[in-house]
């Protein structure tokens, strides 16, 4: 479902985004790809679909619930009392 950054097709200048940003807009849609924006040569943003950014947002939140929730039962496991008779 994710699709990757073309680090060659993928990677705009700031200077280009402004002088085309609605033909970059539609680039993005069409290719579900986020643009990475760069200013004097360094990545400086990402430009992306709100529904993609939305549905990353989701899948982190949904992340790290799960990865919480694994940490308290952890947790609780090393607390609860052990069973030391043999």
């Amino acid at each position: 479902m994710a699709t990757r950054i073309d680090l060659v097709e993928d990677v705009l200048p700031i200077s280009e985004l402004r002088l085309r940003a609605a033909q970059q807009i539609d680039k993005v849609r069409e290719t579900q790809r986020p643009l990475i924006i760069t200013q004097y040569g360094k990545a400086v943003a990402v430009l992306m679909e709100v529904a993609q950014f939305q549905d990353w947002q989701d899948r982190l939140n949904d992340l790290e619930d799960e990865l919480l929730r694994l940490h308290k039962q952890l947790v609780a496991q090393q607390l609860a009392p052990r069973d030391v008779s043999d």
